[in-house]
């Protein structure tokens, strides 16, 4: 065999030993992959458990509520906790909107109230209502370690102070001295806040405090899992009637009126020169176009054809819609200062770009190339949550 046929049989070996390093990496990828979806799948079933009571204990819930319900004959004076107010935290469609909405329920029951978030081992305020001298709870900071009653509630506690003998939260504005409560809020079984709420001289009910505590931090954890609004357990009912079941009036079909026949007119006889004068176009001053010209019309382009979205695309698109709703809403959760700070500078992505990213990432993880192609939630979000619908502000 010449040095020709030595080197073509050197890289036929070469290329069918490469052919089979490279078959074995992937087959060696290919076995991470699906231990990986399996394990993914092992985990979601450990999330989201089969059983709609242990995601959503109506049960519980129930019970709790008939707790603080009164008696019959009792006097109802006070306020009571209702279905509208399950309705409203219910309504929330992003983790901010349910905050929101919990600090504008709990209303009812307490007077000056807050959220508070956990981030290591610091607090800062996140959101309050019915503050003294219209004090902003985004002011508030300190060290976890300084505040006993932080400290057992970050541990998984809640707290009641009958005075406000706390050093820490002595030293924030805006809170009296009156009885104080303070409710952890935990997510995905980890305490990440604290509902802080005092008494004043209205109502002060702890037992609906903690109800629409833990309530909303049900609903924060399942907004992913709930399409619709309103959640059906809490729609409202439907009366259905005679009415509705009879069947709609079928209406009558048009008929076209009959056609007139005209009457013959009578004919004039009219002259040569009379005729050729009659037939002949009044001069408007305008260029005549002779009948043999061809003349061009401008035809418009037609409209492209869009076509129409399926409900499959539908749920798609809203599913890719709360999902970024969802994402954006924790970045500013966690970094509500860093927020204001970058709205003020118009550099809001410098500043939270690595959580930026992060949930970007995970968005087009999770959200089909076909949604993406069509649309930007992602970054509609971050306009209207961290920028308050400023573009410039994010500083892209």
């Amino acid at each position: 065999m010449g040095d020709y046929d030595t080197v073509i049989a050197d890289l036929e070996r070469t290329r069918e030993r490469t052919v089979d390093l490279i078959r074995a990496k992937l087959d060696a990828v290919a076995e991470q992959v699906q231990e990986a979806a399996a394990r993914t799948v092992r985990e979601l079933g450990v999330v989201l458990p089969a059983d709609p009571e242990a995601l959503f204990p109506m049960a519980m819930i129930r019970r709790r509520l008939d707790e603080v319900q009164p008696a019959e004959g009792a006097p109802t004076g006070g306020p009571s906790l209702g279905l509208e107010m399950v309705q409203a935290l219910d309504s929330g469609r992003s983790q901010t909107e349910v905050l929101q909405e919990l600090l504008q329920q709990l209303g009812s029951f307490a007077g000056p109230r807050a959220i508070l978030v956990f981030r290591e081992s610091q607090v800062s305020g996140w959101a309050g209502a019915g503050l003294s001298n219209g004090v902003d709870a985004r002011t508030w900071r300190g060290d976890v370690a300084d505040s006993e009653s932080l400290s057992t509630v970050m541990s998984g506690r809640p707290v009641v102070l009958n005075g406000l003998d706390d050093q820490l939260l002595q030293s924030w504005s805006g809170i009296g001295s009156g009885r104080t409560i303070l409710v952890p809020m935990s997510m995905r079984g980890k305490v990440v806040g604290v509902l802080l709420a005092q008494e004043n001289d209205g109502p002060f009910e702890a037992d609906a405090i903690q109800i629409l505590t833990f309530l909303a931090g049900l609903l924060l954890e399942t907004l992913s899992a709930r399409p619709v609004v309103p959640t059906p357990a809490v729609a409202p009912f439907l009366e259905l009637t005679a009415a509705l079941a009879e069947p709609a009036p079928v209406p009558e079909p048009e008929v076209a009126p009959a056609p007139v026949e005209e009457e013959p007119q009578e004919e004039v006889a009219v002259s040569a020169p009379e005729a050729e004068a009659a037939e002949a176009p009044e001069s408007s001053g305008e260029e005549t176009v002779d009948a043999g010209t061809t003349v061009e019309v401008p035809v418009p382009a037609p409209a492209p054809v869009v076509r129409p979205r399926t409900p499959e695309d539908e749920r798609k698109h809203e599913e890719a819609r709360r999902f970024a709703r969802l994402l954006v809403s924790e970045i500013r959760l966690y970094n509500e200062q860093a927020v204001q700070d970058g709205k003020q500078a118009g550099d809001v992505y410098q500043r939270l770009k690595e959580d930026i990213d992060r949930s970007k990432e995970m968005y087009e993880q999770r959200v089909v190339a076909e949604v993406r192609a069509n649309s930007n939630y992602f970054f509609d979000e971050l306009v209207r949550i961290l920028a308050d619908g400023d573009p410039d502000a994010l500083g892209l």
